[in-house]
């Protein structure tokens, strides 16, 4: 007894099913995720009684300070030396700048009158400093 054998075919996938499972798990993905603004740099602020409850930020620049005493200048890397040619470009942009410091309370104390020095030389008199507010 002879069977008759039959051609096989050769297994296929739909890729079309597939590309609307993928792009209905893309679009879920998309509406489902959460964007979080975050710090370039991780840093711990000094406290004051007297903050205010949050800061209304200025339109200035914000030089970061971190802990081993790197420095961004609107979350641009920027080293001591360049500061101040960064600073008097600003202070000719915008004569009115206002520099807001934000530095780890671990910076030394001399490293901020550096800066606060670096300011005073770019014709910025007005630096205000970002705190954290204390709970008692």
């Amino acid at each position: 007894m002879k069977f008759i054998e039959r051609k096989r075919r050769q297994p296929t996938i739909i890729i079309v099913a597939l590309i609307d499972v993928l792009c209905i798990l893309l679009i879920f993905q998309m509406v489902t995720m959460t964007f979080r603004d975050t710090a370039a740099v991780q840093l711990t602020l000094p406290e004051s009684k007297t903050a205010a409850d949050s800061a209304a930020e200025q339109q200035g620049l914000v030089l970061t300070i971190s802990r081993d005493e790197k420095l961004s200048l609107n979350e641009k890397e920027v080293a001591i030396d360049d500061l101040l040619t960064k600073l008097m470009v600003a202070k000719q942009k915008n004569p009115d700048v206002v520099l807001e410091l934000r530095a780890d309370e671990k910076v030394a104390f001399g490293f901020i009158i550096k800066v606060m020095d670096v300011a005073k030389e770019a014709n910025i008199p007005a630096v205000s400093a970002f705190v954290r507010r204390s709970h008692n």
